[in-house]
Parts: C-alpha cells; sequence; structure tokens
C-alpha cells in the first residue's frame, strides 16, 4: 500500500513536470506565442507564415462549403462585372487607408487583395496573408460604397489585429498539448481501454484528436465576440480615413436584409451595423450640441 501511495506521488509530481515542459515546449515552436497585438492583450499568436496556411486551408473549407451560384446570363453578366470593379476599387482604397493607419502591416502583409466569388450565400473571408474574399450575395446588402468599404475593412481589420495567428496558434498549442500531456494524464485510462481489447491504441489517438480539435474550436469561437469588436473598430476607423462616418455606413445597407439574418455571417455584420447605428446617433447628438453653442 506504502509503494502504491508513493508511485501515486511520484506520477503526480512527474505529470506536474510534463505539464510545465509542455508549455515550454509549446511557447518555444510558435516563436513569439505571446507576441503583442493591436490591443496590446498578449495572446497566443503562431508567425504569419505557419497561420497562412491554417487560414487559407479554413477559407477554402468556407468556400467548399458553400453552394456555388449559377452562371449568369446577359444584364446579370454586367452586373457581376460592375460589383467586381467596386470590390477592387473600394478595396484598393481601404488598403491605403490600412498601410497608413498600421505602418506596421506593410512588414508583415506586403499586399493587400481583393477578389469576388460566386455563391449563393453572403459572406467574407481572409487569410492571415491579407487576401480578402468576397461572396457575390454581398452585393444585395452594400447598397453604397461606403457601406462596401466598412464590410471589406472589417476583413481587413482581422488581419490587422492578427487574429488569424491567434486562432493558429490556439489550434497548435491545444494539439500539442493533447499530444503530449493527454497520454500520460489519462495514461490509465487509456491503458486501460488498450488492454481490454475494446478499442485499439490508434483509435484512442484519434479520440484524443477529435477531442483536441473540438477543444480549439471551442476556444477559438469564444474569441469571435472580441475580434469582431476589434475589427469593428479598426473599420470604422479605416471608412473614416476614407471621409465616411457611421451614419454614411449605416445607411449604405439594404436594412430589409439585415432584419432577417439567415447565416452567422449575417448576424455578425447585423450586430455590428447595430452598433454602428448607436455610434451615429452619438455623432448626430454631438453635432446638435455643437450647433446649439455655435448660436
Amino acid at each position: 500500500m506504502m509503494r502504491y501511495v508513493a508511485w501515486q506521488g511520484e506520477a503526480g509530481r512527474g505529470t506536474a513536470r510534463l505539464l510545465r515542459a509542455a508549455a515550454v515546449v509549446a511557447c518555444t515552436m510558435l516563436a513569439g506565442c505571446a507576441s503583442s497585438t493591436h490591443s496590446d492583450r498578449a495572446a497566443l499568436a503562431a508567425p504569419t507564415a505557419v497561420s497562412e496556411v491554417y487560414s487559407q486551408a479554413n477559407l477554402q473549407v468556407m468556400l467548399a462549403t458553400t453552394a456555388t451560384a449559377p452562371e449568369c446570363v446577359d444584364a446579370e453578366c454586367e452586373q457581376r462585372a460592375r460589383f467586381d470593379v467596386r470590390v477592387a476599387q473600394v478595396g484598393a482604397e481601404v488598403a491605403i487607408a490600412a498601410y497608413q493607419a498600421h505602418p506596421e502591416l506593410l512588414e508583415r502583409v506586403p499586399t493587400l487583395s481583393f477578389s469576388v466569388v460566386d455563391k449563393t450565400e453572403p459572406g467574407t473571408g481572409s487569410t492571415a496573408s491579407g487576401h480578402i474574399v468576397v461572396l457575390r450575395p454581398v452585393s444585395v446588402i452594400v447598397r453604397s460604397d461606403d457601406a462596401l468599404s466598412f464590410v471589406l475593412a472589417r476583413e481587413v481589420g482581422h488581419v490587422v489585429a492578427q487574429h488569424h495567428e491567434q486562432n493558429t496558434g490556439t489550434s497548435l498549442i491545444i494539439s500539442l498539448l493533447a499530444t503530449v500531456v493527454a497520454p500520460v494524464v489519462n495514461v490509465a485510462k487509456l491503458l486501460a481501454v488498450v488492454y481490454s481489447g475494446t478499442a485499439s491504441a490508434a483509435a484512442a489517438s484519434a479520440s484524443m484528436t477529435a477531442a483536441s480539435f473540438a477543444g480549439s474550436k471551442a476556444i477559438i469561437e469564444s474569441y469571435r465576440p472580441r475580434q469582431r469588436e476589434e475589427a469593428d473598430a479598426i473599420a470604422l476607423n479605416l471608412v473614416g480615413k476614407l471621409g465616411f462616418d457611421a451614419r454614411s455606413v449605416t445607411a449604405g445597407f439594404a436594412e430589409e436584409e439585415l432584419k432577417t439574418p439567415q447565416t452567422r455571417w449575417m448576424r455578425d455584420l447585423s450586430a455590428s451595423v447595430n452598433k454602428l447605428a448607436d455610434v451615429a446617433v452619438g455623432e448626430s447628438e454631438a453635432e446638435q450640441k455643437v450647433l446649439a453653442a455655435v448660436r
């Protein structure tokens, strides 16, 4: 009995040492996991080159799981072509504003590019290297260049704030801890599974992989509200540099489309526009006070 207790104590100390070692290895692997972000908030951040692979994969999954729009005919083709030009022109203006407002971005992301993809649902996406994708139905929602600039600037905001690097860093850390720590922490459980013959070692490994994937997704999902707020704040600053304000941006959206959001992207956009409306009210009240003081 005494031997068993002593073995348990030694195993506990070994697990603690392994946990500390895993954390050190994780930060070393990420080479700057505590690098500062746009908000000067400490966060796990993978290198941009590594994050580009992850974010590009996520973007491709998003595009693959969204239905492709049917080919256009006649006037519709002309409308699509005009929207493509709008995205290219407004995107170029947003990019200039972004590099002016955030000079450090140029070293990390030399080029911000914009493209339109023919899909049946509205949405946007981006990668760590600064490629912004707009799904075709967004053209129905943004009635003015003010609104379009805000939609594009929101994705640029994610790039500026290094949200892709944060999400990739989280995924890598969770995967590493699941691979290195879980086998020791759950050694008794895993040994019981293997020796009982109810599952293979490969199945146990797959189970841990699935758990780490689910865990990283859950954590990244919890980041979304804060990341959206950061991207919105950056976007509002950028459109301000283009001569737009919260009122003109809000007025540029198709109100009926925002009232019945069907997708998560639409719900997020609707929440952002609602906050913009509050900012617009504040701007209007401030102007009225100035006018009243002048009179």
